[in-house]
């Protein structure tokens, strides 16, 4: 009776299921993780904003949804695997890059996230996308960089080098187009896949835009942004790019051009010169406080902020680096690093000091290797030395040597990943 009583009381409300709101779905199972349909309808609703005020064409519902959830697949491949080798992005280092977004575009932290409101953007959604990217982007550097390996032998080949030249000499803006190639793809798929890059050709030259052609038809990882990869130095592209482009002039095509993975079709959009002979140096000293199984990273982060106030108040940094700082090269030298030339340290440092005026402290940040302030003493501007070439044709080589392996260890993750598309 109990149980005949129970299944009484459910038949009204399953009576009116059809009043009901539809249950959310399952997307894509990816290992562990699923994306639900609603995070999709979100991604998407956020992308096609994005397209309409760029003013460039959106693509047909199918094609920008299927592109969206395989972009999303990706993500979570990624984001699963930063879990497990705990990268987190905590909430102080968030709302450090989204401040830094914030005033590159004219704003505080908080008109930011009013400004976003009412463009249609769900903010806690835009904070959580962040936090996703800059975990990936860790990851990234940590996997990919271990795989990319330079000799002396190679850097001084590639000093002699026309590329070395143009490296200096010339950067590059360039569009790109991927139409890709199943692995082990039979005969028909090849020829099928070099038809579609060929017919993508056609339309450009016959005065399509490239910008809508990319959303719509490219395979790569560019396509939502209209194929744009934006600025590099000549001799950090892959050689495979810059042999096709280096004597192309801005709005020329180069392709279709095979590869392992595909056809690629690139459209030099700008091009200049590089011809600037100084570089500014900064003289910087710093405290790093590293978490450790004995110290969580609340710990480090409350310690180095701790730190932060008594330099402010007037404390000798150099003292408190011998006695503090977790770095042990430069806390013997009360935390000098000396001069130092941008790109020589991880980004996040790189960027916290072109960004501190001379004879300031920083404010506290987070980079893989622990919590740090720094202090830029000076700033000084130098002629372009030997060194300095055999740094930037070393970053130059290291990126192409990057942007070469993620496509690859991507892919690898692609394909080593269990995944269920479900739409």
């Amino acid at each position: 009776m109990i149980r005949f009583f129970c299944l009484a009381l459910l038949l009204p409300a399953l009576a009116f299921a059809d009043d009901l709101q539809p249950l959310d779905r399952i997307a894509a199972v990816v290992d562990d993780s699923v994306i639900m349909e609603s995070e999709l309808n979100t991604r998407v609703a956020d992308i096609r904003r994005n397209l309409q005020v760029e003013g460039r064409a959106v693509p047909p519902d199918e094609i920008l949804r299927s592109q969206i959830l395989e972009r999303m697949v990706l993500e979570q491949i990624q984001l699963d695997q930063a879990k497990r080798l705990g990268i987190k992005i905590d909430d102080t280092t968030l709302n450090d890059s989204l401040t830094g977004i914030a005033r590159q575009n004219g704003y505080s932290l908080d008109e930011f996230a009013e400004h976003l409101r009412s463009e249609g953007y769900d903010w806690p959604a835009f904070r959580e996308q962040l936090r996703t990217e800059m975990a990936i982007n860790q990851l990234r550097q940590r996997r990919v960089s271990q795989r990319v390996r330079i000799t002396d032998g190679e850097l001084d080949r590639f000093l002699k080098s026309e590329e070395a030249r143009q490296l200096f000499e010339s950067e590059f803006r360039l569009g790109h187009i991927m139409v890709a190639i199943p692995e082990g793809g039979s005969a028909d798929q090849l020829k099928l896949a070099e038809q579609k890059a060929n017919d993508i050709v056609t339309r450009l030259r016959s005065g399509a835009d490239f910008s809508a052609q990319a959303t719509e038809f490219s395979d790569g990882q560019s396509a939502l942004e209209g194929g744009d990869l934006g600025w590099r130095p000549a001799a950090q592209w892959p050689s495979l790019f810059t042999n096709a482009v280096i004597d192309l002039k801005a709005g020329e095509l180069a392709g279709p051009i095979r590869a392992g993975n595909g056809f690629h079709i690139l459209k030099m959009i700008d091009r200049r010169g590089g011809d600037q002979q100084m570089v500014d140096q900064y003289l910087v000293r710093h405290i790093l406080v590293r978490p450790t199984t004995l110290r969580s990273s609340e710990e480090a982060e409350r310690l180095i902020r701790e730190l932060h106030g008594r330099i402010s108040q007037g404390e000798d940094m150099a003292r408190l680096a011998r006695e503090f700082s977790d770095d042990p090269g430069s806390a013997r030298n009360g935390g000098s690093l000396e001069w130092v030339t941008p790109g020589e340290m991880v980004e996040e440092f790189d960027q916290r000091m072109q960004a501190t005026p001379a004879g300031q402290i920083s404010e506290p940040f987070r980079t893989e290797y622990g919590w740090h302030v720094l202090r830029v003493d000076s700033i000084r501007t130098a002629d372009m030395s030997e060194e300095y070439r055999r740094l930037r044709a070393r970053q130059a080589l290291h990126q192409r040597r990057f942007a070469e392996e993620l496509e690859l260890w991507t892919t690898e993750l692609r394909q080593e990943a269990y995944v269920d598309i479900r739409l």
